[in-house]
């Protein structure tokens, strides 16, 4: 099969299941040591992209995503928790499933903090001045809800009992949207260098054929040979996380 039938019509097909964490983490499998480094890695930036947030919103009183975002990862994550308890109870208490629910429950926490910090400190970019809080709370939950249906809905649909097809586009939203909403907005404020930079990271470390998370778990579906679309996606993400670089930089101080 050419490049261009594999593009169009050579799509791979089988699940991620928990048993794949297992065969590919467990100590003494092949290659377990870089299978947990590109995990790590990915815990690590993952966990930067939120902390780095919301010491710029505390210090600018603005953060640098947009609503609908954090709606996005507060029910995405919050389903993660109970998609991780799970596998952890029914595949032998394999301990990264339980590291995987805690990890969870905490970005969870930081999502819900950054929802309550949209609410007070950007309420005039996200509702029109004066909208009550009653009103700007409900369309918060409302948010949340529709994303955490519709997610589960496309795992139902891609047969993905442990998120792993699905999880991949929390990448892609990350290094590219807060890019896209900076070069809107035109201003620095709510942004900073070394946050543009972590973005360009996390494409690097996501989308890499190498040594990537997901690439580690299921080398059969994600690797390149067989999920080209995967890395084309991940180019067009380390690109447009370039771009939100240089849009910040270009950018003149003091806005």
């Amino acid at each position: 099969m050419n490049i261009i039938e594999k593009l169009v019509s050579g799509y791979p097909t089988g699940d991620v299941s928990p048993q794949d964490f297992i065969d590919h983490l467990s100590v003494g499998a092949d290659g377990w040591v870089a299978s947990w480094i590109a995990v790590a890695l990915a815990v690590i930036f993952g966990l930067l992209v939120y902390i780095i947030p919301i010491i710029i919103t505390e210090r600018d009183k603005v953060g640098p995503y947009p609503l609908w975002l954090h709606s996005f990862y507060c029910a995405a994550d919050f389903m993660g928790i109970w998609v991780f308890l799970d596998a952890w109870k029914n595949y032998e208490h394999f301990p990264l499933f339980l590291l995987l629910a805690i990890g969870e429950a905490i970005w969870v926490g930081m999502e819900v903090f950054s929802l309550q910090r949209a609410l007070t400190y950007e309420k005039d970019i996200n509702w029109k001045p004066g909208t009550p809080f009653k009103t700007r709370m409900t369309d918060v939950i409302v948010q949340v809800l529709l994303s955490y249906v519709s997610l589960n809905l496309l795992r139902f649909e891609l047969h993905d009992s442990t998120m792993w097809k699905f999880w991949i586009f929390t990448q892609v939203l990350i290094t590219t949207i807060p890019g896209l909403v900076l070069a809107k907005r035109g201003y620095k404020k709510g942004h900073s260098l070394l946050l543009h930079i972590v973005f360009i990271c996390v494409a690097v470390v996501s989308f890499n054929p190498w040594c990537n998370m997901w690439l580690a778990i299921e080398p059969e579906f994600f690797s390149l040979s067989a999920n080209p679309w995967y890395y084309i996606t991940g180019v067009v993400c380390l690109i447009l996380s370039i771009r939100g670089l240089i849009t910040y930089i270009k950018l003149p101080d003091g806005q």
